[in-house]
């Protein structure tokens, strides 16, 4: 990760060396023939107007763009100018009275659109009531797609031409960057030759004023207002005397910055809950929660605003789950798809720098923000946010974190910062309520249902030995174990399916039982499926966090209180 960094800083300057060199050459060949001709332009329009009406139109003020309102022909026509020559000036009781009449008007039509929308909702409330669904009524489309769809049609039209097999050492496109510094080039050089050619068009007023014997006197000029920025405080950087190189290795040789072992979304085996449906009854009592699949699919989508989208994301995401439910997992696939810098700041690692929390967290977020996509990883992160600190942990210092998240890591994190706090934990209710509310998305990790662990077993069985184990009985394995987690499956399809076992495979057939006996007698005491009652208690933890379910649960007391009144 950090050789790509490097290398990609190499090209980043070799980029700009090659926008400087070109700007430089763009600037000394081609700005005096621009100037000329924008010159000439703005000339041929002064005698224009003059040959057809005897004036000269009004110069175009900075403020509107300056004379590109000429080449976009957005100034008046011949005809117009003729006709406000000859008309009356309007008074300023005028002006007032054609002010008034158009706010008068726009008045009128917000009005007339919020009443639209009153009947519209009030038409949608009546039918929802009489439980028809409003098929006419559409929901606008997401901006975010609308970004994404945008972005990908114009990568179709600029790399439609480009052959990038040819580029081996990926470097810059020299046409574009030729492209685009002209076009720069000429927007600046468009500001200077409007300054000059103003005091022409003032030199030929005054020249036309003297032979019309008419005053003459120059009006006055409307420039850019200057945006008064915040006079920002100087932020003083107390590793400003030392290179990134050696922050970087400094957390690489504290194991704060971890290497990441290749990973991707197809090891994270989960199927969708496709019978949520057919299992929700009229007063919503019974309700099927997602599946793994679903969870996989909302980790995938959170992740698409620290790509090269320029999308929303959440600043941190919390993933809760019993032990060995694949939370882990998903982090390290995160990190592995996006190919980020992995920073583990779990208790383990944080309470070696309890001295000078500040100087560490510093260096954290900077090389964060350096060497972005970043993962900032949080181990079990209810110890964090411990209620009560069991004495086993307290030599780690557990919450010597919670203070800082908020003011040190989340808020300097700014929406196009490609940097993300991911949290596991397996034991939520054991942490205070800051654990929710320094998390902006938390999901939970379901208990496998069968189509997931069909698919496990499936997946699991014939990469170990898929010839002998192409048509075995996977869906009695699904239906017997599905309740287990799946790391537990994992686990058990590897100790069982070990080199000697396979080699007697095809003497000695695999018997199911030999996967049960791994939880039974091999583990120690035997390892059992999740309770029921455990998995109510995440899933209540969940629901009181989870604003949905909030809503959920407020509209079924609302129903149950309607049915009781009748």
């Amino acid at each position: 990760m950090y050789r790509n960094e490097q290398k990609r800083r190499k090209l980043d300057e070799e980029f700009e060396q090659l926008i400087m060199d070109e700007r430089t050459r763009l600037l000394q060949l081609r700005s005096p023939w621009i100037m000329e001709d924008i010159s000439d332009h703005i000339r041929g329009w002064f005698a224009e107007f003059y040959a057809a009406t005897g004036n000269f139109h009004p110069y175009p003020d900075p403020v509107k763009n300056g004379t590109v309102l000429v080449v976009i022909d957005e100034t008046m026509d011949v005809g117009a100018f003729q006709e406000s020559l000859t008309k009356k000036p309007l008074t300023s009781e005028e002006k007032k009275k054609i002010k008034d009449k158009k706010k008068a008007e726009k008045r009128k039509m917000k009005e007339k659109l919020k009443n639209q929308k009153m009947k519209d909702a009030k038409r949608r409330k009546k039918l929802k009531d009489a439980g028809i669904i409003d098929v006419a009524y559409s929901i606008a489309s997401s901006k975010p797609i609308g970004i994404i769809e945008d972005t990908m049609k114009q990568f179709s039209i600029d790399w439609r031409n480009v052959d990038e097999y040819l580029n081996k050492n990926h470097g810059p496109i020299k046409a574009w960057v030729t492209e685009q510094e002209l076009d720069v080039i000429h927007h600046e050089l468009r500001e200077l030759v409007d300054e000059y050619m103003r005091v022409e068009y003032e030199l030929l007023k005054t020249a036309l004023a003297a032979d019309q014997d008419e005053p003459y006197k120059p009006g006055k000029v409307k420039n850019k207002k200057k945006k008064k920025g915040r006079k920002k405080k100087k932020v003083i950087d107390p590793t400003g005397d030392r290179t990134l190189s050696s922050l970087y290795h400094e957390l690489k040789d504290a194991s704060v910055i971890e290497e990441v072992s290749h990973r991707d979304f197809n090891e994270f085996i989960a199927d969708f809950n496709f019978v949520a449906d057919d299992t929700r009854d009229e007063d919503y009592l019974t309700t099927v929660g997602p599946a793994k699949g679903d969870i996989k699919m909302v980790v995938q989508e959170s992740m698409l605003g620290m790509s090269e989208f320029d999308i929303a994301k959440p600043k941190s995401i919390l993933l809760v789950g019993p032990v060995n439910s694949g939370k882990k997992l998903l982090c390290n696939i995160i990190a592995s798809e996006l190919d980020a810098v992995f920073i583990n700041l779990s208790p383990e690692k944080v309470c070696n720098f309890s001295q000078d929390m500040d100087m560490f967290l510093h260096i954290v977020m900077k090389v964060a923000r350096e060497f972005q996509p970043t993962i900032l990883y949080i181990e079990e992160a209810h110890r964090v946010f411990h209620k009560k600190i069991p004495p086993e942990e307290k030599d780690i210092l557990p919450t010597l974190l919670a203070p800082y998240i908020q003011k040190k890591i989340l808020k300097p994190i700014k929406k196009s910062d490609k940097i993300v706090l991911l949290g596991t934990t397996s034991l939520p209710w054991m942490a205070k309520p800051l654990l929710k509310r320094n998390f902006q998305k938390i999901l939970l990790i379901p208990k496998c249902d069968y189509g997931t662990c069909f698919l496990l077993w499936l997946d699991l069985m014939t990469e170990n030995a898929p010839e002998a184990l192409e048509n075995y009985a996977y869906s009695a394995l699904a239906k017997i174990m599905k309740a287990y987690n799946s790391g537990d499956l994992a686990n058990s399809v590897a100790n069982t399916l070990s080199v000697s076992r396979k080699m007697r495979l095809k003497a000695e057939a695999l018997d199911p039982m030999e996967f049960l006996e791994y939880f039974l007698t091999e583990m120690d005491p035997p390892l059992f499926p999740p309770e029921d009652k455990l998995m109510d208690k995440f899933n209540k933890w969940f629901g009181a966090s989870n604003k949905f379910e909030k809503m959920r649960n407020a509209a079924m007391a609302a129903k149950m209180a309607k049915q009781k009144k009748k």
